[in-house]
């Protein structure tokens, strides 16, 4: 017990050095280890790397003149008395402005942010600076040296927009897609190109699909690609054709469809032999049945759900839905695997006849109907009265009903459910006993005279499933193995497959179209509750004007979506229910607050009249950025290399071990720098040349708290203490001076990252990050190499621990003295 206890924490230290060491290694070094050690990378800023930076002024003028007119309106509303109503709704869009302006900063550097990750930049440092009563973003874009790009995309105005759906495939539409596939088609066969570097040119774009090297099964090949089955490789082929696509339902339900378009495919690799993955049960239990012992696949259609069925097959149908597997026990060493595709529910059925006597007027009365109603009622009358001394009702029907289908029939309509027939006859219908005539019934066919010709009958519910029996010892068991190796996807089938490369030119337009509608229309997005559904959703509110251009968007893309654009970026699609008039609307479909929040906040931030105005740029070349990185790390290097060579002049063997910790605290401080802030953030690191500063004046001061201990043992080992006597007491003594110089620097760090600019905040942070790596590796790591060497026979050398040669029998003394 004690000894596993000992090596517990040695193991778990080994293994975490080993983890850092890997993690400092260079990238190209390490291209067979896993993702999670071999991505880790250093993350440039702008002067190590080059890029652009740029200052961007936010203006208030028009949010401040919105303020005041907002105010002015509702002094004079209270003025004038006017209703609450007016009031309120005025204050709530001042509310929403205020709240506007207290997140304006946040609001445009978290949009500015998106469109810096969209350039490919993922290392951009956006920081607030006050110049005055102004606000500014200072943008740095690390590897963008493109300025006019760069002011492009990053300084256009933040626009709220809203675009309707463009979905009709014009005659315009569809000759723009097949000159644009005929355009690859050329480059191909003419310039010498290849469909692999034309599809990853163009795959990303709207309305292209690209598929490299994707295996097909004979079921699965896309409509039109049929004849390229047995193709040999090296040619390319154009069809036309169509892909499954799957699509979302208005009531959260999946559909496919097929959306046409044009090919451009080469065969890869020919027919191969090839394992597959079976995920449909029907299929899977068609290869469970040849391959299990004592298994058994059949289909079941229509099974009626009633006490025909054995009662534990019957009770685990009722329980289940459509798609569901379960395992049944049915005794004698049998059981069921049951995939159910479907339930039909039962049927309340009678079978009856009638006479139909139609009027004028009735809604789905014949036009060649004169009767009036009361005529027709009267004659309804007069042949129940027939029928009731003696005549047939077959004859009368022939005779005298107005129903054409059923006349010749003798009035007979069959048997009939409930629901198919209007409810008033229905209820007459299932009310009477068997071969009794009916009053007169009106329905809007006219009037009916009724007769049953039995009773009412029920059918129970009909199920349609697949069953799998498994018979033999432990069938349950088996049973639900199989069901979990199912749902693995763990049963497989042997087929062949033929490897495409393909590009589909869709001839389905899927962007959007622009509208009158945009954000100097948009009022405010709050945040409420469905008072049904207890579902956040967000409440948008626009003005008089908005509030009708908003009714015309919502009239024309009834069960169409409405696109939301903030700063070119789509931040939802919602699906149009019904027509919205006056001037506020609801989106619904946020899974929780915080999504709702999300959604309200970039609404707004679309919405607030602040442009961003560019008022200085700054571009670093790569070459010059790549220059400083070289002479920043070179002079790490060389500061390095002359402490450590310092310390072993200064303090020999003492020097040695803290050359040995220094060595750990450089790598576990190059290791930091290459993972995510607290490891399972996405924020890093950004190393700037100020964040190299600070870099370099932490090894300087990684080794103070060495000199103070070294001076301190040198002190004791005078006094003829031993060596493991002088490390401890040194160590115990030098804390207070080591803790309160490191605490000082600390506090320094912290105050310069709260008030300084960003390159300030870089020197800061590798700063404090360095003064904490040196104080673990000087008071941890040190002390524990030195405790582990003063127990070995070199411990009994006080001269290489810079003290002086002592006899034995005096150190023990001076020990004990002390």
């Amino acid at each position: 017990m004690s000894r596993s206890r000992a090596s517990f924490w040695p193991i778990v230290t080994v293994i975490v050095g080993v983890l850092i060491v890997l993690i400092a290694l260079p990238q190209e070094w390490k291209t067979w280890a896993p993702g999670i050690i071999r991505t880790p990378t250093l993350h440039l800023g702008l002067d190590l790397v080059g890029g652009t930076q740029l200052d961007f002024r936010i203006s208030e003028e028009e949010i401040n003149r919105q303020m005041a007119q907002l105010e002015k309106d509702i002094a004079t509303l209270e003025e004038k008395n006017a209703p609450a109503a007016d009031i309120n709704k005025l204050q709530a869009q001042q509310y929403s402005i205020q709240e506007q302006k207290r997140s304006l900063v946040e609001a445009i550097r978290t949009v500015i942010e998106r469109r810096i990750n969209a350039l490919g930049v993922s290392e951009a440092v956006i920081t607030p600076s006050y110049i005055g009563d102004e606000k500014h973003l200072l943008v740095e874009c690390p590897g963008v040296v493109d300025t006019q790009e760069c002011i492009k995309i990053v300084g256009k105005t933040i626009q709220l927009e809203f675009k309707e759906e463009f979905t009709e495939p014009t005659e315009e539409f569809k000759e723009e897609v097949v000159a644009k596939a005929d355009l690859v088609e050329r480059r191909i066969t003419e310039s010498g190109s290849t469909l692999q570097k034309e599809g990853e040119n163009v795959g990303t774009a709207l309305g292209l699909v690209y598929q490299d090297s994707h295996a097909f099964y004979k079921d699965t090949l896309p409509q039109g690609l049929e004849d390229l089955w047995n193709r040999k490789p090296g040619q390319m082929y154009r069809r036309e054709g169509s892909i499954r696509v799957a699509s979302q339902t208005q009531d959260g339900g999946v559909e496919e469809e097929d959306v046409p378009g044009i090919f451009l495919g080469e065969v890869v690799q020919p027919l191969t032999e090839t394992g597959r993955t079976v995920m449909e049960a029907p299929r899977a239990f068609s290869i469970l049945a040849e391959t299990e012992t004592g298994a058994t696949y059949a289909v079941k259609e229509d099974i009626l759900l009633d006490n025909t069925l054995d009662a534990r097959l019957l009770g685990a149908l009722r329980g289940m839905r459509g798609g569901d597997l379960k395992a049944v026990d049915t005794g004698s060493g049998t059981a069921h695997i049951l995939f159910l595709r479907g339930v039909t529910q039962g049927k309340e059925e009678v079978d009856v006849s009638h006479i139909l006597v139609a009027y004028k007027g009735a809604q789905e009365a014949a036009g060649t109907v004169t009767r009036t109603k009361e005529e027709a009622l009267a004659r309804a009358q007069e042949l129940k009265a027939k029928i009731a001394t003696g005549t047939a009702f077959e004859d009368v029907a022939k005779a005298d009903s107005d129903g054409a289908s059923t006349r010749t029939e003798g009035g007979k309509l069959g048997k009939i459910a409930r629901g198919s027939w209007p409810a008033a006859f229905e209820d007459v219908a299932f009310g009477i006993t068997a071969g009794e005539v009916s009053e007169p019934v009106e329905t809007v066919y006219g009037y009916h005279l009724i007769r049953t010709n039995g009773p009412a009958q029920s059918t129970p519910d009909a199920a349609t499933y697949d069953d799998l029996s498994i018979t033999g010892a432990g069938s349950l068991t088996r049973a639900e193995l199989i069901i979990g190796k199912l749902k693995r996807g763990e049963v497989h089938s042997r087929e062949e497959a033929l490897t495409l490369r393909l590009l589909f030119f869709s001839l389905i337009p899927s962007g959007w179209k622009d509208t009158t509608l945009d954000g100097k229309h948009f009022r405010s997005a709050n945040v409420s509750v469905d008072p049904v559904t207890n579902i956040p959703v967000v409440q948008i509110l626009f003005d008089d004007e908005g509030g009708k251009l908003f009714q015309e968007l919502t009239k024309r893309n009834v069960n169409k979506r409405i696109a939301i654009f903030v700063g070119g970026e789509l931040v939802s699609a919602p699906t149009v229910q019904q027509e919205i008039a006056g001037g506020s609307a609801v989106i619904t479909g946020s899974k929780n607050f915080d999504e709702a929040r999300t959604l309200a906040q970039d609404l707004n931030t679309g919405a607030i009249p602040a442009p961003i105005h560019l008022v200085g740029q700054y571009t670093v070349e790569a070459t010059l950025g790549a220059a400083a990185l070289r002479t920043s790390l070179q002079a790490a290097f060389i500061g390095i290399i002359i402490l450590m060579v310092y310390m072993i002049i200064m303090y020999r063997f003492l020097g040695l071990m803290a050359d040995v910790a220094l060595a750990m605290y450089a790598t576990m401080l190059f290791a930091i720098l290459k993972l995510p802030l607290l490891l399972f953030s996405s924020s890093y690191i950004v190393l700037t040349l100020a964040g190299m500063a600070g870099i370099i004046l932490s090894i300087g001061m990684a080794v103070d708290a060495n000199v103070l201990v070294f001076e301190r043992v040198k002190e004791e080992l005078r006094k003829g203490k031993l060596v493991r006597t002088a490390v401890e007491a040194s160590f115990r003594h030098a804390w207070p001076a080591i803790r309160d110089s490191n605490v000082s620097t600390l506090i320094t760090c912290g105050i310069l990252f709260i008030i300084g600019t960003s390159i300030v905040r870089g020197f800061a942070v590798t700063l404090a990050m360095g003064v904490m790596l040196s104080m673990l590796t000087a008071v941890v790591v040190t002390r524990w190499l030195l405790r582990h060497l003063a127990r070995t026979p070199l411990g009994e050398r006080p001269e290489l621990f810079c003290g002086p040669k002592l006899k034995r029998e005096d150190a023990v003394g001076a020990d004990v003295a002390a």
